[in-house]
């Protein structure tokens, strides 16, 4: 989880932190500033968190990421230590999308609409 929660903030700026009582397998993904209460202004805020591999039986994590650039991205998460699964290419008429693994083998698919 150390090394997830490095990555996730390095490439997209998360702060990952763990839950007290959840055993070290759920950690929370905060993603924009929050106010006192916890609530998030921003409306593209991911509003949830990180689990172990492996925790509820799931070894497999697939996620969808909408970012401004794909190409910026890719640079990211290459540079920290992903690996290129798809190279970027069109989602039908509307977006581009790439997909990578991160370095503890979750499989991100970054997504960019199309301006």
């Amino acid at each position: 989880m150390a090394r997830a929660a490095e990555f996730y903030d390095k490439v997209f700026g998360w702060a990952v932190g763990v839950i007290e009582g959840s055993g070290g397998d759920y950690h929370h993904a905060v993603t924009s500033q929050v106010d006192e209460d916890g609530v998030s202004s921003s409306k593209n805020a991911i509003i949830g968190g990180l689990f172990r591999r492996g925790t509820h039986g799931i070894d497999h994590t697939f996620l969808e990421l909408e970012v401004s650039s794909i190409d910026e991205s890719l640079l990211k998460v290459l540079e920290n230590g992903s690996r290129l699964v798809r190279e970027k290419r069109p989602m039908l008429d509307f977006a581009f999308f790439a997909i990578v693994q991160d370095p503890e083998g979750n499989y991100l698919e970054l997504m960019e609409y199309r301006k």
